[in-house]
């Protein structure tokens, strides 16, 4: 399927490069520029794939999951991104750590409408990581169904 956007044409994958390229940059711009929290939740999943490409994994999450960490991230007033531990292994903290570097690393993000930013600053966004035997990690918002036993 192609999409049409300023009289040129654009697939798919061409598309969500352009995406990953501008959050990659820290520019949350154009269709980037969510309207609902679920698209601010997939913007940011996709920022941290894009700044841990090589902690990240994109098979099927094994059937017993290493360990799963679950952060509140939100805004501060200095646009830095900031995480709170909702739920961690206390027997991983290396887990619970890599969470939280992959989080420290963004770049603020510039775009974003004035909704999500609110948003973002007062409520923030939940998201789970799902660690791999291996240390690579998913992120629930992103990740393929878990395999069966």
């Amino acid at each position: 399927m192609m999409n049409r956007n300023n009289n040129r044409t654009v697939s798919p994958l061409a598309a969500t490069a352009t995406l990953a390229a501008a959050l990659l940059l820290g520019s949350w711009c154009g269709q980037a520029q969510a309207q609902s929290a679920d698209q601010v939740k997939a913007d940011f999943a996709r920022a941290v794939y894009q700044h841990s490409a090589g902690k990240v994994h994109n098979d099927r999450p094994q059937p017993l999951l290493r360990a799963v960490v679950v952060l509140r991230i939100k805004l501060d007033e200095q646009n830095q991104w900031r995480a709170e531990v909702f739920r961690d292994n206390p027997e991983q903290p290396e887990m619970t750590q890599a969470a939280i570097a992959s989080v420290a690393q963004l770049p603020a993000p510039v775009g974003l409408t004035p909704k999500a930013q609110q948003m973002l600053r007062e409520e923030g966004l939940i998201e789970a990581w799902l660690f791999q035997t291996d240390g690579r990690f998913a992120l629930k918002t992103l990740a393929k169904p878990q395999r069966g036993a």
